[in-house]
């Protein structure tokens, strides 16, 4: 009986722990490479350079052109838009 509660403790402990690890808001859903594709698909070009910033992205894409574009790629969703829109 005493080794029944034990487990059945324990168990709910995991349990409680894995599905706070799993809905931790701080962890993105877009990983730092996904976000670069992502971008590299809505502006074309080299990218220079990925920041990470709280949940978001910041990413620079140099285009065929020279211009140098910022991109935000929201860490959660993986909404890309040019920085200034």
């Amino acid at each position: 009986m005493l080794r029944t509660k034990v487990l059945l403790i324990i168990t709910a402990l995991l349990f409680s722990a894995t599905t706070a690890a799993m809905t931790s808001p701080k962890r993105p859903a877009v990983t730092k490479e996904q976000a670069a594709t992502l971008a590299q698909q809505r502006y074309p070009g080299k990218i220079v350079k990925v920041q990470t910033e709280q949940q978001n992205y910041r990413i620079r894409v140099l285009q065929s052109d020279g211009r140098v574009v910022t991109v935000l790629v929201d860490g959660r969703s993986g909404q890309v838009q040019r920085e200034g829109n």
